[in-house]
């Protein structure tokens, strides 16, 4: 006879996902042209899944974990999960000030890290070359120190939570526009059991993990390297389409340059830094601004982050880092997709809010309006007091709600036009 399985509150995010290959061994990397460097990382003591999407999981995942008597099979993944991901780097471990103790276990193993991976890395089956998760907030490299307010290397769980909630709000958009993009599966949420400290006011914030399918990424998205036309017309399309849902990667501020004309010249600003143009940039940016009867322009360079190899005709993407998204019921900034290997040259694709092809939300199929939901207040509460009161299930619940709420508008539309 078996064992009986002892009850456990579920913390399932069990929401659907998109499918597709993942990284499976370290020199796939290689392929993509991103060199790795390794560390060794740190393994944290009393850490726990706050939820898991245990469907990805399973399709992603061969079964490598062990089942154990006694233990549902959700529990014994989360075992598998936080023996190898719970981790930190070796800077984070010994930082001051930028983060409550870390409790340490024995565990140590090596860490791959990807260019631009500032608080990310990639973490193998123990003594091989096997990839099991990319995890983001796992500290900063050996070689720097975390430094307020930015680059503390860690990831809140306030801001893991916000992208867990993007992947899947532009997975039910994307799937009802037909499936041309697709975003990148997060697997599950650990915390960590210490908290990020903050110098400016603010309360500390958990800390916590997120594990995702293992990527590769297209060299533009990870040095200055050419991106051509295509390319950029892709990315324009991707965020046009995500605008009809009320959603969007490029109106948080993060890529915007203000164009204004002095004394006859065009002056381009990012960040209040002056950036030169050339004489052909200066002309387009001539025209756009007699047509905008020479008020100052704010502009916004689109940010969608791709992941993987991604084909542009017809348009197949697949999107990742959801930090950056937004709600938004309305547009008003010219947008930019640029060329050039350098962005801040803005030598690219442009379009106006005038233009036909400018997209407003479509309050049919929006989703911008769940942020003013109930569920998202609830979503929001269960956050703020988790250090607190909360507990996984209660969090994970108000997730799912959340979602379930958002994206009911789809339900009885038809896909919106492109």
């Amino acid at each position: 006879m078996n064992s009986p399985v002892a009850f456990e509150p579920s913390h399932d995010l069990d929401q659907p996902f998109a499918g597709g290959p993942r990284v499976r061994q370290l020199a796939d990397y290689a392929g993509s042209g991103q060199a790795l460097e390794a560390e060794q990382v740190l393994g944290v003591a009393n850490a726990r899944v706050v939820f898991a999407n245990y469907p990805a999981i399973r399709a992603d995942f061969d079964a490598l974990w062990e089942p154990v008597t006694g233990l549902s099979q959700h529990a014994a993944i989360d075992r598998w999960l936080l023996h190898n991901a719970a981790y930190v780097s070796t800077s984070q471990a010994s930082a001051q000030g930028i983060n409550t103790p870390i409790a340490l276990d024995n565990r140590q193993v090596t860490a791959w890290r990807p260019p631009r991976y500032g608080r990310a890395a990639v973490l193998c089956v123990p003594g091989s070359e096997q990839v099991l998760f990319d995890i983001k907030g796992i500290g900063v490299p050996p070689d720097e120190a975390p430094v307020l307010p930015n680059s503390n290397g860690l990831l809140t769980l306030a801001e893991a939570v916000h992208e867990v909630l993007m992947e899947h709000l532009v997975f039910a958009a994307m799937k009802h526009a037909g499936g041309a993009i697709t975003p990148l599966p997060a697997y599950a949420l650990i915390d960590l059991g210490f908290d990020a400290l903050w110098h400016d006011g603010r309360p500390p914030e958990p800390a916590v993990l997120l594990l995702r399918r293992p990527c590769t990424r297209p060299r533009c998205q990870w040095q200055r390297y050419w991106q051509g036309a295509e390319l950029a017309g892709a990315l324009m399309q991707a965020e046009l389409l995500l605008r009809r849902y009320g959603l969007t990667a490029s109106s948080c501020g993060a890529v915007r340059f203000l164009v204004c004309r002095e004394n006859g010249e065009v002056q381009v600003r990012r960040d209040d830094q002056a950036l030169p143009v050339s004489d052909q940039v200066a002309q387009t940016l001539q025209r756009l601004l007699a047509d905008n009867g020479d008020r100052p322009l704010l502009i916004d360079g689109v940010n969608v982050q791709l992941a993987g190899p991604s084909s542009t005709a017809p348009l197949q993407l697949q999107v990742m880092d959801f930090g950056r998204y937004r709600f938004a019921e309305h547009f008003a900034h010219h947008l930019y997709a640029w060329i050039d290997a350098d962005y801040q040259n803005l030598n690219g694709l442009y379009l106006a809010p005038d233009d036909s092809r400018y997209i407003q939300p479509d309050p049919r199929v929006s989703l911008a309006r769940s942020a003013e939901g109930p569920c998202f207040a609830e979503l929001q509460r269960q956050v703020a007091s988790f250090r607190q009161d909360g507990e996984p299930q209660r969090l994970c619940q108000a997730l799912r709600a959340t979602l379930e709420e958002a994206c009911r508008p789809l339900r009885n539309q038809t896909p919106a036009c492109p």
